[in-house]
């Protein structure tokens, strides 16, 4: 039985002034699967998840959520929807403690407490004061306890220790999530979703097993 998508770009470009930053580009993003963008900087990797998210609007193409095409939808929208960015650069918000972050999900913190008590201590701090680190994981964590739809993150493990990021792999697991990296990582399961991107455009679409088993973009 085919998998049902959760979230979609068809046939999507994308231009910044003269540029072309996306070239009729589909990603599918299946639901309760892993899915990786893969690419070297300014092959598209984060104009697909803009793009997604509504911070980018799309010069042709379509943009679906469970079959309804969101492409007028802003951001604000979108994140309601459960469409939700991290992106690489620090998203919170720098006056904030990070027990004031968490609480903006209006929802119970222990649950990401228990998965990531790295945060505990750092409760009544507030976002500014932490290093880049500690402010990605905030980012992630306050992601996380929304529960979305779809969690699209950028780079997700810049700044993390190896520890914390085990931690956040096992949470992506069983999650409808969309993660760029230069190469796939290593620890990413032989079942999930790759887009190879080069240039605005996908050069390859496969499952990451067989990415290993013998393609030219066969990560080391």
């Amino acid at each position: 039985m085919t998998t049902p998508l959760r979230l979609a770009l068809l046939g999507v470009t994308v231009h910044q002034g003269s540029a072309v930053r996306l070239a009729g580009v589909d990603i599918s993003c299946p639901a309760d699967r892993l899915g990786f963008l893969i690419g070297r900087n300014g092959s598209g990797r984060t104009a697909v998840l803009e793009t997604l998210a509504g911070l980018v609007r799309p010069s042709g193409g379509a943009v679906l959520l469970d079959g309804r095409d969101i492409g007028s939808l802003p951001p604000h929208r979108r994140a309601a929807l459960g469409v939700v960015l991290v992106p690489a650069r620090r998203a919170v918000f720098p006056a904030l403690t990070v027990a004031e972050t968490l609480a903006l999900t209006g929802r119970p913190p222990q649950p990401i407490l228990h998965v990531f008590p790295e945060l505990a201590p750092l409760l009544p701090r507030r976002a500014i004061v932490l290093s880049g680190g500690q402010q990605q994981l905030l980012a992630l964590a306050r992601a996380l306890l929304t529960d979305p739809a779809v969690l699209l993150l950028d780079e997700p493990d810049r700044g993390l220790a190896p520890a914390v990021s085990a931690r956040l792999h096992d949470q992506l697991a069983t999650r409808t999530a969309l993660l760029t990296a230069r190469t796939l990582p290593a620890w990413a399961p032989p079942s999930a979703l790759v887009h190879v991107l080069e240039r605005g455009r996908v050069v390859w679409q496969g499952e990451a097993g067989e990415l290993r088993a013998g393609s030219r973009f066969r990560a080391p």
